[in-house]
Parts: C-alpha cells; sequence; structure tokens
C-alpha cells in the first residue's frame, strides 16, 4: 500500500491546489487506516460504520467528503453536503425520552435519511444527534434542494416509539462545494 500512495503523492502536483491539499489528507487517513488494519487482524467496524445505525461513521464520512472534492475539482462538477441536527437530547433532558428511545428514534431518522436519498450518495452519523449526506454528481442544484425536500417532509412526521408517537425537531441545512468553479486553465 505504501508504494501505491507514493505514486499517488507523486502526481498529487498535476491537481488544483484545493485537490491536492486533499488527496494529501485523504492519503494521511489511508495510512492511519492501514497502520490500523496491522494492529489488528481486522479492522474493527466501528472504524467505518455507526453501530447504532448502520451508517458510516464520522471517519468515513471525512473520507468521502475528501473525494467529493477531489472529484469535483477535477471534473469541473458542484456537489452538495447536507447536515440534519437533531434535538432530542432536550427532550431527553426534559424528562421526555429515555436512552433507549432517544437511540430507537435515531435509527428510524437514518432509516428515513436512506430513503430520501439515492444509493449514490453518502450518509453517516457523524456526531451524537448529527447526520450529514453527501449529494454528488448534480446536474442542477435544484437536484439536492429536491432531496432537502424530502429529508424535511421524512423528519416531520413522528417518530413511533413503544408506547407514542414523538416529534423530533431538526434543522436541515444544505452548502454547495466547491463554493466557485475552477477556471479550466486551473484543471490542466
Amino acid at each position: 500500500m505504501e508504494i501505491e500512495l507514493a505514486e499517488i503523492e507523486a502526481r498529487i502536483t498535476n491537481y488544483p491546489p484545493q485537490a491536492q491539499a486533499d488527496l494529501r489528507w485523504l492519503a494521511r487517513e489511508l495510512r492511519k487506516a492501514h497502520n490500523l488494519g496491522t494492529r489488528y487482524a481486522e479492522a474493527p467496524a466501528s472504524a467505518i460504520y455507526d453501530s447504532l445505525t448502520g451508517l458510516l461513521s464520522d471517519g468515513a464520512y471525512g473520507v468521502r467528503f475528501a473525494m467529493a472534492r477531489a472529484r469535483a475539482g477535477r471534473y469541473n462538477k458542484i456537489f452538495a453536503v447536507m447536515t440534519v441536527d437533531l434535538a432530542l437530547s432536550k427532550s431527553a433532558a426534559a424528562g421526555g425520552l429515555s436512552e433507549r428511545e432517544a437511540e430507537e428514534a435515531l435509527k428510524q431518522v437514518a432509516e428515513r435519511l436512506v430513503g430520501c436519498a439515492r444509493a449514490t450518495d453518502t450518509i453517516a452519523r457523524i456526531d451524537r444527534e448529527k447526520f450529514a449526506l453527501i449529494l454528488e454528481d448534480l446536474t442542477y442544484p435544484e437536484h439536492a434542494e429536491l432531496v432537502k425536500s424530502k429529508v424535511e417532509a421524512a423528519l416531520a412526521e413522528p417518530v413511533m416509539l413503544a408506547e407514542r408517537a414523538v416529534r423530533a425537531d431538526s434543522s436541515v441545512s444544505l452548502r454547495f462545494y466547491p463554493t466557485s468553479r475552477p477556471s479550466d486553465s486551473e484543471l490542466h
């Protein structure tokens, strides 16, 4: 693996400056993951997947984000990142949800997000009550807006817990990358 990474790093200067930084970061992350794998017979699944929801973990999300950014720079395309912040802990602190109920609510939210995204989109749980989606290969920014509308509608429905329906307050934001498109001269 080290030889392959060295070959990739030798070609990094062929890419725009932001893509170069992303590729260097990705190479460091791959080395960390490789070192983790050499310490264990098999890399722990928790390094890639969130154990509660089965979605990608925050570390795997970071790698996917770097790759999306590099592809967007290379192919002069845009992609979007949608973040979903829940407020379940406020409900739990007010005596509204037990820990078990909050976990069940997170699982249901994760399932709904999967239902709103394409199979090629990245969906990750990046913090206790925060999810992120990477929407690549967008022909128009409006396509990401449509996915955002689907997510908001799905989250507006209450989650069904053992004996009651609970509305999970959420905040959904959408950001496009790169913030400005590189010129053709920057791509070559």
